[in-house]
């Protein structure tokens, strides 16, 4: 197994959460550098987590150390420009989601990497995090039969703060990308058609919606219905997936197995090994995919070029809102 040398772009919030899951794996990954135009958030960062060099721009961090991999934690609205200059420098990449702003962003960015012979990948951290990794091995062992129909609802009280708040699209770019990829990477298919509409509450304070309703179809079938909120006062996470002989529900803690025999206590039911103060691990796993690619070739479950097809379902949700129209989809890319 190889050590791979990373170094960190950005050292705001989200990063952390990266220096924590990488820290416990030495002997896969050394953190030797981490860059931010802010210089108090680099030393902050080397003073809780010990990596040897810090930058203030992501220039001097190419030339002034030594690695092959970067983990972007910018803001999505600069990362064209910094995955454009860390594919010209030859760096493989492992980026925050959702990747880009827009499909027509995201499609950039994974054509820029191709060309330049580097990789990417996305850190799709709730496959794992959530339990849908869980319920994708069981949806294909067929423990539930074929699924007719997932209801999901993600209901919360959430007032963000900084940049997100200043964006256009908010609930749906932040959390909307988390299920969108969850319900692909359940049903192993992509998505024909969907609409959405949004609204805003005014009990949050940001510049894009706070609410959400979508309904998406998918090739061989099954219907979702998702529902999300960021100005609910009692929140709850739920995931409903019916199959034909069988249920799943998911929630951040565990998922359950119903049938028709056991509609009230579980036939069975599985603690998420991933939840809580262990996110964390669901971040390296994804790293880890990356890496393993770069040793062995061929491209990681969570690429660029997979993910353009969640990208697609938000960039889409956004396009159905705005027109008041159905958006469709051709094995998961836009028409």
């Amino acid at each position: 197994m190889k050590q791979f040398r990373i170094a960190i772009v950005g050292c705001g919030n989200i990063s952390r959460m990266h220096f924590d899951a990488y820290l416990p794996h030495p002997e896969r990954i050394q953190i030797v550098a981490a860059c931010d135009t802010v210089p108090e958030h680099v030393q902050e960062a080397r003073q809780k987590y010990g990596f040897a060099q810090g930058f203030s721009s992501l220039e001097e961090m190419i030339e002034g150390a030594e690695w092959e991999v970067a983990v972007v934690c910018t803001p999505t609205n600069v990362r064209k420009q910094v995955v454009d200059t860390l594919a010209a420098a030859g760096k493989h990449i492992f980026v925050e989601k959702p990747f880009a702003d827009s499909y027509q962003g995201a499609q950039h960015m994974v054509d820029t990497c191709l060309q330049a012979d580097v990789k990417l990948a996305v850190n799709q951290n709730f496959r794992y995090h959530y339990p849908f990794e869980m319920a994708r091995q069981q949806v294909a062992q067929g423990r539930i039969g074929h699924v007719a129909a997932i209801v999901h609802q993600d209901l919360m009280f959430r007032q963000d703060a900084g940049w997100r708040i200043l964006q256009q699209r908010h609930a749906l770019a932040i959390m909307g990308i988390h299920w969108f990829d969850g319900f692909r990477w359940i049903l192993g298919d992509e998505a024909t058609s969907l609409t959405c509409t949004l609204n805003s509450s005014k009990a949050i304070q940001c510049t894009g919606e706070t609410e959400a309703s979508i309904t998406v179809n998918f090739a061989q079938g099954t219907l979702v219905s998702y529902v999300e909120s960021f100005s609910a006062p009692r929140g709850r996470t739920e995931t409903i997936i019916l199959g034909e002989t069988g249920e799943l529900v998911l929630n951040y803690k565990e998922m359950s197995l119903f049938d028709r025999d056991n509609r009230d206590t579980p036939r069975e039911q599985w603690e998420n090994p991933y939840r809580g103060a262990n996110k964390p691990k669901a971040s390296f796993t994804g790293l880890d995919q990356l890496l393993t690619a770069i040793e062995r070739g061929g491209e990681p479950a969570n690429s660029g070029r997979d993910n353009l097809k969640t990208v697609a379902l938000l960039d889409g949700s956004y396009r159905s809102a705005e027109t008041l129209q159905a958006v469709n989809f051709r094995e998961g890319m836009p028409l």
